[in-house]
């Protein structure tokens, strides 16, 4: 979930306290326990289920999983396609500073602060409550090396002079990134914020002809995309390179290699990750146009279905 305010993390606290925690999390195992929240750019729906908590947002009568934590194992990642946005660490896999567009649940935001110690995640989320909501129901706590600002992720990147190893798009409304996320500018916005070996990874649908848009705007901008196939979710984790050398396909032969600690390697194998990894090209029996300010239908474009359907 990401978009278009701009307040102070301090903003978050008494909003914390005004959002009511489980009343019952000494239910017995394995009890349902369900809590609604109307927020000003969601209807959020936080259900647990024995240690499980789930997020979701609803959004034209449909509910959508927007992140799911462990509360017994808070560094595991629940999530199949989280897993891709992790396994994108073996293009980079020893960040300093990262950006997250799109908060959720938190339950990367968890994973990441164990798994690379010694990096940083900034966090833009533009609900607020979905920020508490986090805090409060699904473990997310907020460090110095871990924190949050409410704002639109677009206009934040626009005010920052920051510089990134990664920036990671993850934020959803529902079933939809907010269109002004997909387009030409965004990305050349993001790549202007990126180290020379930077990568800017998303999240993305695959069963529409927005697919096909994406992987063709991503590679208006981008030396090098490829892609995670995230199996039996309908996601995949596309993977931009902010350099031409080494190529994806160089790098991913040597993952086997790489030092990655224990937190990480519960949730991500690096060797069975690269089986999953693909070039990324466009369906050309599908029409996807280029995405840019003035022209971005994502909506139309993802109601388009194709044949690659959730497998």
């Amino acid at each position: 979930m990401g978009g278009g305010c701009d307040n102070s993390v301090s903003a978050l606290a008494g909003i914390i306290f005004a959002v009511a925690a489980f009343a019952s999390l000494g239910a017995e195992p394995g009890a349902t326990q369900v809590e609604s929240f109307e927020t000003p750019y969601n209807h959020i729906t936080i259900e647990r289920i024995g240690t499980i908590v789930e997020m979701r947002s609803s959004w034209r009568s449909r509910d959508y999983r927007e992140s799911a934590v462990d509360l017994a194992e808070p560094t595991r990642l629940v999530v199949p396609y989280t897993k891709g946005i992790a396994a994108s660490a073996i293009f980079h896999p020893k960040p300093q500073r990262v950006l997250m567009i799109g908060l959720g649940g938190g339950g990367f935001n968890q994973f990441f602060e164990k798994a690379f110690p010694n990096a940083s995640l900034e966090t833009v989320e533009i609900d607020p409550q979905v920020a508490a909501l986090a805090q409060s129901h699904l473990g997310f706590k907020l460090s110095e090396r871990n924190t949050v600002t409410i704002a639109d992720g677009r206009m934040f990147l626009r005010q920052s002079k920051a510089v990134y190893d990664w920036i990671i798009l993850d934020a959803f409304r529902g079933g939809f990134v907010p269109p002004h996320l997909k387009t030409v500018e965004f990305y050349k916005l993001a790549q202007a914020h990126l180290a020379p070996d930077g990568l800017f990874v998303a999240n993305v649908h695959t069963n529409s002809s927005l697919f096909a848009s994406d992987i063709r705007t991503m590679r208006e901008v981008f030396p090098q995309l490829a892609m995670f196939d995230v199996p039996e979710s309908g996601n995949a984790i596309l993977v931009a390179a902010n350099f031409i050398s080494p190529t994806f396909e160089e790098m991913a032969n040597k993952a086997g290699k790489l030092s990655f600690n224990d937190i990480y390697r519960r949730s991500v194998d690096p060797v069975a990750a690269v089986q999953l990894f693909q070039p990324a090209v466009p369906d050309p029996n599908t029409k996807g146009p280029v995405l840019t300010d003035d022209f971005a239908p994502t909506e139309f474009l993802d109601a388009v279905k194709t044949e690659r359907s959730a497998h």
